[in-house]
């Protein structure tokens, strides 16, 4: 879950819930806790499930541990389709992170062969 899922959230339980309320010199520590939190939840997920839990809910706002037990159990429902697409999700996200970390660059010049290689062996070209 990213910076904009959190802070829809928080929007979304000040409206739905009038004693909700965040002071402003706390919001980005509250904001970097729940981003923590519920770093595995897909947003729209997790904000589908905050739906929810303030329909069942009428009196107080779920804390970021109610919304990751909600979305686990709600995980274990998925059929197999959704739960391929959010395991492929998660690993785009985990690619692009490796990427914007590590520095990445062309493979060194005898890998390079060898996958030039593989390449040469399995594609032919067009002989007409």
């Amino acid at each position: 879950m990213d910076r904009v899922g959190v802070t829809a959230i928080l929007k979304y339980l000040r409206s739905a819930y009038r004693s909700f309320v965040i002071n402003d010199n706390e919001i980005d520590a509250v904001i970097s806790t729940w981003q923590d939190i519920l770093q595995d939840i897909p947003n729209e997920v997790a904000y589908a499930t905050v739906r929810n839990l303030c329909r069942v809910r009428p009196k107080f706002a779920p804390d970021p541990a109610d919304i990751y037990l909600a979305c686990t159990e709600h995980k274990a429902e998925m059929t197999i389709y959704q739960a391929q697409r959010l395991e492929q999700e998660q690993r785009v996200l985990e690619l692009q992170e490796y990427h914007e970390k590590e520095k990445v660059g062309p493979p060194p010049d005898f890998i390079q062969k060898k996958i030039d290689a593989i390449y040469r062996t399995k594609v032919k070209t067009d002989e007409s």
